[in-house]
């Protein structure tokens, strides 16, 4: 995906996904901008024009070098631009979190959520009663509108 941005703004790019999504070395998961979660985002800005403004706004607010995209210089961007940061990490975290090789790493099934989903394990009826029982205990509160008529 060349062209999009510059070596030094896809090194800075970089460097912002990995304060975003650090690696884990013990347990071997890579940092969102190693893995190449710029490409994902590339991808989707022919979807999302915003999101490119988004990204070039924080890369124009961003330290002059890669070397000093630190998490406190992250949490300045996100400060200075609250919406373009939000367009940034929820499209992040799709990159990321979408590639089965990580969601494996993380403990989460490495097959789409759709058509199988993920194995959830049912409430306890305890658990149940006790989240319901304020409702319960509340007893009937709307108002009973009768029997709907079709047009």
């Amino acid at each position: 995906m060349s062209g999009l941005w510059t070596d030094e703004e896809r090194a800075l790019l970089d460097a912002m996904l990995n304060c975003l999504i650090p690696a884990n070395p013990e347990r071997r998961i890579p940092a969102a901008g190693d893995l190449g979660v710029a490409d994902f985002l590339a991808q989707r800005l022919r979807r999302e024009v915003e999101l490119g403004s988004a990204i070039k706004t924080l890369l124009n607010g961003a330290p002059a070098h890669a070397d000093a995209m630190t998490p406190q210089a992250v949490t300045a961007l996100e400060n200075e631009f609250p919406a373009e940061f939000r367009a940034l990490l929820s499209v992040t975290y799709m990159g990321y979190y979408s590639r089965p090789d990580i969601r494996a790493l993380v403990g989460v099934g490495s097959h789409p959520v759709h058509p199988e989903g993920y194995e959830v394990e049912s409430e306890s009826e305890a658990l149940l009663d006790g989240l319901t029982a304020p409702v319960r205990e509340r007893g009937r509160n709307y108002r009973d509108t009768g029997p709907i008529r079709k047009s």
